[in-house]
C-alpha cells in the first residue's frame, strides 16, 4: 500500500494510474509540513473523487494543539466521522482521547516522527486500537525490519525528506533579528550547514512553526524486499520540495523494485539504512 501526499485534486487520476492507493491531504490550522491545505467544505468532494477512484483519503492533522485548538479539533473529528475518512495522521497524544469519544480512534495513524523506535512503542499504540503506527526515520534497516517481523502493520517512510526537528517558536525570524537582517515574510526557506556536517538542510518557517529537514530525501527502493518479506505493506511517499508528477515518477520507480528490477535515484539516499545516525558532535570534530 502506498500512500502519498498530493498537491492538487487534477492530479488524482494520474497518481491512481501510478498506483498510489491513498492520498494525504491538509486542513486549515490543524496541519503542519502538508503539501496541500484543504478548506473544510471541499473535503466532500475529495472525499467523493477518491471513493469513485479507489483511493483511501487520509488527512494530516499532526499540529500540537492547545486547550484553545480542541473545540476545532471535535468539530473535525466529528466531519472526519460523517465523511467516513480512511486515515488521521496525529503527533498530539491528546487527540487519542477526542477520537475515542467518537468511536473513530480506529481511523488514527500515529505520527510523532522520531518517538517510535522499538517493538515495545508500537505495542503500546496498536493497544489503544489505532490503526498503525509511523517509525522514526533515523532507525536501521536491521531495525525496521525487526519491528515490521513483530508487527507487519507499522508504516514507513520510504521515500522523500523528513522532519529531524520541529519546534512552534519561529527560529528564523529570531536569528534574523538577532543578527539585524531584515525578517522575511511567511514562509520562508533557507538552507542550515551545521559546523560538523557538510550538506544543506533545509529550513522552513511558516504559521506553525520551524522545520529543519533532512538534507536530502531518503529512498527505500533496495531495501523494498526486506520490507515486504516480512509482511510490511504500509509505505508512504512525501513528496514536499516537489510536485505530483515527481510522485508519479516515483511510484513508478518503486513498482519496479518491486518486479525485482535493480533501481537507483542519484537525487535520494539509503544512507540512513546503512549508517549510526547518533554521533556525539566531539567525535565528528576530531575525525
Amino acid at each position: 500500500m502506498f500512500i502519498t501526499t498530493i498537491h492538487s485534486i487534477d492530479s488524482l487520476e494520474k497518481l491512481k494510474r501510478a498506483k498510489a492507493d491513498a492520498v494525504i491531504i491538509g486542513v486549515e490550522h490543524y496541519s503542519i509540513r502538508s503539501c496541500i491545505t484543504v478548506k473544510k467544505e471541499d473535503l466532500q468532494l475529495w472525499k467523493k473523487k477518491c471513493k469513485k477512484l479507489g483511493l483511501k483519503l487520509y488527512i494530516n492533522f499532526l499540529r500540537l494543539c492547545m486547550d484553545e485548538d480542541l473545540s476545532g479539533v471535535r468539530e473535525y473529528f466529528s466531519i472526519f466521522k460523517e465523511l467516513d475518512v480512511d486515515g488521521i495522521y496525529y503527533a498530539d497524544e491528546g487527540l487519542y482521547y477526542e477520537a475515542k469519544q467518537l468511536g473513530i480512534e480506529s481511523k488514527l495513524i500515529y505520527q510523532p516522527e522520531t518517538l517510535v523506535a522499538s517493538s515495545a512503542d508500537v505495542d503500546f499504540y496498536m493497544s489503544l486500537g489505532i490503526q498503525s503506527v509511523s517509525l522514526a526515520h533515523e532507525l536501521s534497516l536491521e531495525e525496521v525490519v525487526s519491528i515490521g517481523t513483530h508487527n507487519p502493520d507499522i508504516e514507513i517512510l520510504v521515500h522523500g525528506y523528513f522532519s529531524i526537528l520541529y519546534s512552534r517558536r519561529p527560529l528564523v525570524t529570531n536569528y534574523l533579528e538577532a543578527v539585524n537582517k531584515p525578517v522575511c515574510s511567511l514562509p520562508c526557506h533557507y538552507d542550515l550547514i551545521e559546523q560538523t556536517r557538510q550538506e544543506r538542510m533545509p529550513i522552513v518557517q511558516d504559521e506553525t512553526g520551524t522545520h529543519i529537514f533532512s538534507e536530502m530525501p531518503i529512498n527505500s527502493l533496495q531495501e523494498m524486499w526486506d520490507f515486504t518479506d516480512v509482511g510490511m505493506h504500509r509505505f508512504r511517499i512525501d513528496s514536499l520540495f516537489f510536485d505530483d508528477d515527481w510522485t508519479v515518477e516515483i511510484l513508478g520507480l518503486y513498482d519496479l523494485a518491486l518486479q525485482g528490477i535493480k533501481i537507483t535515484d542519484d537525487e535520494s539516499s539509503n544512507r540512513w539504512y546503512l549508517e549510526e545516525t547518533i554521533k556525539k558532535k566531539e567525535e565528528q570534530v576530531n575525525e
